[in-house]
């Protein structure tokens, strides 16, 4: 007797997966920097990483997941933006002045923030299950550069034990600064094998370029 599979059938296993693959991948997917109003009707969604499919569907399509939009990298993001998405997060932000003024050395503003760098401050919270604690940003007062504060290219991250051990660990000491600060970064073999972060962070092949600098007070950290 032949037995023909039953797409109807197939369709309602597809649907059953859809359903189940953020709970099976363990972590929110994150916002887009400016997302768009709500829309009605069918939405298409991407989801990358690996996922166990039955075997009547294994082979007819590949599932990933994605934490962040990387095409966005480089977006700026206003202060109160910047500042809601490390709150929903849980990583907290402190100022010496309590205040938020860019124009104030003793102020913590996220005003003009890269997207990347914020969402890999995010990264670091969520992978590290460390207290996380931006003491600085993009207010002036911080050497110029590129790669500077001011361009939202860099944070500072209040030391704890907890943060400290996890940096250590998962990085490789490179070299000293000029002003004593040892500096921490992935090692060459390390690039593009998610060291540092969970499967699903967009670390990527450049995640070598993330340079940590430790000093007195707190983690200079470069996100390219």
């Amino acid at each position: 007797m032949e037995v023909r599979p039953s797409w109807r059938g197939l369709a309602g296993i597809g649907t059953a997966v859809l359903i189940c693959l953020p709970m099976q991948h363990g972590r929110d997917p994150l916002p887009s920097p400016d997302p768009g109003p709500e829309v009605s009707g069918e939405v298409s969604v991407e989801v990358r990483g690996e996922i166990s499919l039955p075997p009547l569907l294994a082979g007819m399509f590949v599932a990933t997941v994605r934490t962040w939009d990387t095409m966005a990298a480089d977006e700026r993001l206003g202060h109160a933006r910047a500042a809601g998405l490390l709150l929903d997060a849980g990583v907290r932000r402190k100022s010496t002045g309590g205040c938020t003024d860019r124009h104030r050395p003793f102020c913590t503003s996220l005003e003009a923030i890269r997207y990347r760098t914020l969402m890999r401050t995010i990264d670091l919270r969520r992978d590290s299950g460390c207290p996380v604690t931006v003491t600085g940003g993009t207010e002036t007062g911080h050497a110029d550069g590129r790669y500077s504060h001011g361009n939202g290219f860099k944070v500072d991250l209040a030391h704890n034990r907890c943060l400290d051990a996890y940096i250590t660990r998962a990085y490789h000491y490179w070299r000293t600064r000029a002003d004593g600060a040892a500096l921490y970064r992935a090692a060459p073999s390390d690039a593009g094998s998610n060291v540092g972060s969970n499967v699903g962070s967009n670390v990527g092949s450049d995640m070598r370029a993330d340079i940590w600098a430790d000093e007195p007070t707190h983690w200079d950290v470069l996100f390219r």
